[in-house]
């Protein structure tokens, strides 16, 4: 293969790249064969309940970091914006942009952040130049009447060059960070207040701008998580910001938050779980139209005949080998076909091919600490997030960030272990103890339905 035809490809399969619904590499896996490969079609699901209802509709959604979650979200978005149908102005606030997400979150960090992009999108819908009028909006006013609610919020070191920077310098800046957030909560009413008064009228521009109104979407704040010191603190915070329903996050508008996935075992309710692409049953059985999707995927990054010339005689086997190996995950699995392309020996030979596929499981044996082996043996065999403990709990937030559990769904939901840790030692030799302590009889130990579909 060529040394550009090997760039093009390699740069084809970005495993952190949301695509567009434009974009000739995305395929829309909920439309795909003929029975749905992550249960249900997330699109119509989400998109569903707004269309519908007359009341602002308030939504969570959650996703393994990868699942494409956010490629969904962009499709959504099309979706909801389309003059044919329910005709909104949509606004998407990328959380990473705008809030620091290695620190505790709290709501006015998040209120703020919301109301800056959305007088933004609206301004443009109106044909005015945010930059400029911005300098007018919102934020301004905020800054003015915190700093003659708070002498401290008048000194220099607080000071602020313009209002609409305010969300960036509180990203950066943590000091003034915690001291508006400490001026917001002696007035929390009123800002509440404020926030919902400004939003309905933003919704009102936005009809008056030739749309029915407006839909606010908060993502990527799954990858809230914080560094090794602080965790804990970092995604108690979210927990804390969205519990019993997050009424202060609620807005006279359509708004849907991501939230992190390990907050699910924290049992929030109305929360959208996005599934791996489903290869297997829970009997392990191959789910032949998962394949199908895995490989279409593929095909969309990788053309066959490509493909045939990186994996040589046997690339299909190969492959469906490749797919099943990724569990489903599609980061994974254009990560695996990334590190492949990036192989200058063509075709791959078989230690090459194997060391890829190792170079996975030894980056999740990194992650998985010797005393989750009895609890994911336990997930394994039930494929269910039994949480016994608060250490339980703490374990399952670990591993859903780490996606080390996979969540699938078929008429219920159910959850399986990534087939690189269903390898390690450690969790085979647990999930041996723990068959033979479930029965007297002698128990099959099967490799959790991890071998792809046998090809004609």
């Amino acid at each position: 293969m060529e040394q550009d035809v090997r760039r093009f490809l390699y740069n084809r399969c970005k495993p952190n790249e949301s695509l567009p619904p434009e974009d000739e590499r995305n395929v829309d896996l909920d439309r795909f064969g003929s029975r749905r490969v992550r249960g249900i079609n997330w699109v119509d699901r989400l998109a569903g309940r707004v269309e519908l209802s007359d009341d602002p509709v308030f939504g969570l959604f959650t996703g393994l970091p990868g699942s494409g979650k956010s490629t969904e979200i962009l499709r959504l978005l099309r979706r909801l914006r389309d003059p044919g149908r329910a005709n909104l102005l949509t606004v998407l606030v990328q959380a990473e942009d705008v809030l620091d997400i290695t620190n505790p979150i709290d709501i006015p960090d998040i209120l703020m952040a919301i109301m800056y992009a959305t007088e933004a999108t609206v301004l443009e819908a109106e044909g005015k130049d945010p930059k400029t009028a911005l300098r007018e909006g919102y934020l301004v006013r905020l800054l003015a009447w915190l700093r003659n609610t708070d002498v401290e919020l008048s000194k220099a070191e607080y000071a602020v060059p313009e209002g609409p920077q305010l969300v960036f310098e509180m990203k950066t800046r943590p000091t003034l960070r915690q001291k508006i957030r400490t001026a917001i909560a002696a007035h929390l009413t009123k800002f509440l207040s404020d926030v919902r008064e400004e939003m309905t009228l933003l919704n009102q521009r936005a009809r008056q701008s030739g749309r029915q109104g407006l839909v606010v979407v908060l993502d990527s704040l799954e990858k809230l998580r914080g560094i090794s010191t602080n965790w804990h603190d970092v995604l108690g915070s979210a927990e804390r910001v969205f519990a019993g329903g997050a009424p202060y996050l609620q807005l006279p508008v359509h708004i849907i938050y991501t939230i992190p996935p390990a907050l699910v075992s924290r049992r929030f309710e109305q929360v959208e779980f996005m599934p791996m692409i489903k290869l297997h049953d829970q009997k392990g059985n191959p789910w032949r139209d998962g394949f199908a999707a895995a490989r279409e995927l593929v095909r969309r990054r990788v053309p066959d005949s490509e493909i045939n010339e990186m994996l040589g005689p046997g690339g299909e086997s190969r492959l469906e080998r490749l797919i099943a190996w990724s569990g489903g995950y599609p980061r994974e699995l254009v990560r695996l076909l990334q590190a492949m392309i990036a192989i200058p020996r063509m075709p791959l030979t078989d230690d090459d091919f194997e060391r890829v596929l190792n170079e996975v499981g030894d980056a999740y044996r990194k992650v998985v600490p010797a005393d989750t082996f009895e609890w994911l043996a336990q997930v394994s065999l039930d494929h269910y997030l039994t949480l016994q403990s608060e250490a339980h709990r703490q374990t399952a937030d670990l591993m859903l960030s780490n996606n080390v559990v996979l969540r699938y769904l078929n008429d219920t939901d159910w959850f399986d272990l990534h087939p690189a840790v269903e390898q390690i030692p450690g969790v085979l030799e647990a999930k041996k103890k723990l068959a033979v302590s479930r029965s007297p009889v002698s128990p099959v130990i099967v490799d959790g339905g991890r071998n792809p579909p046998q090809t004609d």
